[in-house]
């Protein structure tokens, strides 16, 4: 039986195996086509997105199935596997071994990172700039309009997920209060790469005014392809010190997993303003599955949609094009921040 657990974030974890079969015949199920033949039946049984990316799992089989061979490495039959997760593009998608980590969506290697800099943030934009919640989150006012406030959040866990306190959230009041003062907000995710929807929600308490459902989630119940579970809404709602100024929200292509939760909720409210870049399009939370070579890997089982029925799975939030803005290399290595710089513009 596979042992599993659901994991909220992007987490990849090396895993150190040892081998008690020095001297006896490998074991049956570790053969390629066993470990192939487990990571696709898996995928078909548990994966709720087929129909979402439009992917034809039985061709992605027939397509992959050829490249198994028995006397194949495991660094070819790594490769193998990896490649056919990949046709997924899923981010939430992963693929461990001891000798390589693979991730389904592609995004978070050097290459493809979005220009961001909290360094730049903190020395040129920030006055006074200081740090909470277990340096979770850096908040300040804008130099050039010290009226304006400003908030960064990392993350959205700190430490072990499962076992680790998560008290940091509970600094969010005390900044808030500090900065309540202030005519307008700057709150700034880009890097966020989630945490715990717990703490999404806490936080995204603090910057509601009204109640609101933001998101509808079905999560796959079943082996059959439409085998989930009845939608369940997800709302927000002030809680705590609430900031009730107009907020502008900055994303980028790292903002992923709960904070897109965190997207979705703020914009469930009137005095929110979206701007910087498009989001990148993960929400589902992942099952880590354990296969018998020591290898992990894990399954996105969740639909999710917001509350006009689209699914920005493997889209992404996207700011509406007047407050769309990008920053790229060349600029940052000017020292300009150029999606901060138009959400300072438009405050008024």
């Amino acid at each position: 039986m596979k042992r599993f657990k659901i994991i909220p974030a992007m987490i990849c974890i090396s895993l150190l195996v040892s081998s008690c079969s020095v001297f006896l015949d490998p074991d049956p199920g570790s053969k390629p086509q066993n470990i192939f033949d487990s990571i696709w039946n898996d995928f078909n049984n548990t994966y709720a997105l087929f129909g979402i990316k439009g992917i034809d799992w039985k061709a992605m089989h027939n397509t992959y199935v050829t490249r198994i061979t028995p006397d194949m490495g495991d660094r070819e039959l790594f490769t193998v596997c990896s490649n056919m997760l990949g046709e997924l593009n899923d981010p939430h998608v992963q693929l461990m071994s001891p000798f390589a980590c693979y991730n389904s969506g592609g995004r978070f290697d050097s290459v493809n990172m979005e220009p961001f800099s909290l360094d730049l943030v903190k020395s040129k934009y920030l006055d006074n700039a200081e740090m909470a919640g277990r340096g979770m989150f850096t908040y300040g006012t804008i130099k050039s309009k010290p009226s304006v406030g400003y908030i960064y959040i990392s993350g959205f866990a700190n430490g072990e997920v499962l076992t680790g306190s998560q008290d940091w959230v509970k600094d969010i009041d005390s900044i808030v209060m500090k900065l309540s003062g202030t005519d307008s907000l700057i709150l700034d995710i880009r890097g966020n790469r989630g945490g715990l929807s717990s703490n999404v929600d806490f936080i995204a308490g603090r910057f509601s005014v009204k109640n609101r459902n933001y998101a509808q989630v079905r999560t796959k119940n079943g082996p059959a392809p439409n085998d989930f579970s009845s939608p369940v809404n997800q709302e927000t709602g002030p809680a705590g010190t609430v900031y009730k100024k107009p907020i502008f929200l900055i994303t980028n292509a790292q903002t992923i997993s709960g904070g897109e939760w965190f997207t979705l909720a703020l914009l469930s409210q009137d005095h929110v303003v979206h701007c910087g870049s498009t989001t990148c399009g993960a929400f589902s939370l992942s099952l880590q599955r354990y296969l018998v070579n020591g290898w992990t890997y894990t399954v996105s089982l969740q639909k999710v949609i917001d509350m006009q029925g689209i699914c920005h799975e493997g889209i992404g939030i996207s700011p509406q094009t007047d407050n769309y803005r990008e920053n790229t290399a060349e600029n940052l290595a000017l020292g300009i921040d150029e999606q901060l710089e138009f959400a300072i513009s438009i405050n008024l």
